[in-house]
């Protein structure tokens, strides 16, 4: 048995359901986001407090066009799995796309 039905069978999901729009997800909704993040997890990560140190640089890097996922790989990752991060980025982005 793998993890994820373990996990399912101890919460009593057996199917995933869609998610209504702002409405809370069901457990088995969750329970498959923190199994996703989970196997997403590397050796070394940053936390959102290394990642907004870096983000001003990030932003800066992808408005020139540089490959920001090879120059910060754990910026890059980081942001992949954290909404909130991942917002504070789109943010910067537009503020420093509008600017230019």
């Amino acid at each position: 048995m793998n993890i994820r039905k373990f996990i399912q069978r101890i919460f009593g999901a057996t199917k995933q359901k869609p998610s209504s729009g702002g409405m809370a997800a069901n457990p088995s909704e969750k329970v498959q986001k923190m199994m996703a993040m989970l196997s997403n997890t590397q050796e070394v990560e940053l936390t959102c407090d290394d990642v907004f140190a870096l983000l001003d640089q990030f932003t800066e890097l992808a408005a020139q066009g540089e490959d920001v996922a090879q120059l910060m790989p754990l910026v890059q990752q980081h942001l992949d799995m954290c909404d909130d991060c991942r917002e504070e980025y789109k943010v910067l982005a537009t503020i420093l796309h509008d600017t230019t």
